[in-house]
């Protein structure tokens, strides 16, 4: 387990104690750890908060990750790393919104890479959201067959998440609302925060009084998108979850 404090990073081993991380100078969090003890998160350096990858618990080698080409700010997010080195999370894009990136991490420590901007999603036309739009994106995690997970918000404010392929150029994502999933004051919310390399989901979602719960999703067909998908809310087995899938533009 990894995380921060606001001021350092730790690792957490199983059954010990945690250990602070030496992590870049200033401030750090870590978000992402994969089973090989690569961990990713984000540093502040003077102006910026670039995201870093770390070897190991016990290495001081870091490699930065700055913000992809044609990007001002130096804001990068790293929230997963899989156990092929390939990073996800998200960036402060020109417009002032968060977008999805992914990175590969080099195979020696040290320097500097370049984020790869994701292309944003097309969403998909919603009956109870009309006229809503694309405002920004985050991905949270991904699995060695390099499907990430994230959520997107749209102009309603409203949050939907989300399946990416990062194997295919076609860029195809998949979208998914927890079924339980409500609107509080006109605001829907679900996030996939994680997935396993056996498909399996988790993240969550808020109910008819804005109260947020929890979920886990375990898919009935493994492959990389998920056609459908058994769901675990709140200690309940439900089916129907909502997925639509689209292309983006």
């Amino acid at each position: 387990m990894v995380g921060g404090n606001g001021t350092n990073a730790f690792f957490l081993p199983n059954g010990g104690s945690p250990q602070t991380l030496i992590t870049p100078p200033g401030a750090t969090n870590a978000f992402g750890i994969n089973d090989k003890g690569n961990i990713v998160g984000q540093f502040t350096s003077a102006n910026n908060t670039p995201g870093f990858i770390l070897p190991s618990n016990a290495s001081a080698a870091f490699t930065t990750i700055n913000q992809p080409t044609g990007i001002t700010a130096d804001v990068i997010n790293a929230q997963g790393i899989n156990n092929n080195g390939l990073v996800v999370g998200f960036y402060l894009g020109n417009d002032g919104q968060v977008h999805g990136f992914n990175a590969n991490a080099p195979a020696s420590p040290g320097g500097s890479i370049t984020a790869t901007a994701v292309t944003d999603p097309t969403i998909p036309a919603n009956p109870n959201e009309p006229g809503a739009t694309f405002v920004f994106s985050q991905i949270l995690g991904i699995n060695d067959a390099g499907l990430a997970v994230g959520y997107f918000g749209d102009s309603t404010t409203s949050q939907h998440g989300f399946f990416f392929n990062t194997n295919t150029n076609a860029n195809s994502y998949t979208f998914l609302d927890d079924p339980a999933a409500m609107f509080h004051n006109g605001v829907e919310i679900t996030q996939i925060t994680g997935i396993t390399n056996s498909g399996e989901i988790a993240g969550f979602y808020t109910d008819a009084n804005g109260t947020f719960h929890s979920f886990v999703a375990i898919p009935t067909i493994r492959t990389p998108e998920p056609a459908s998908l058994l769901l675990v809310a709140a200690g309940l087995l439900g089916m129907g979850v909502f997925a639509r899938r689209r292309k983006s533009g």
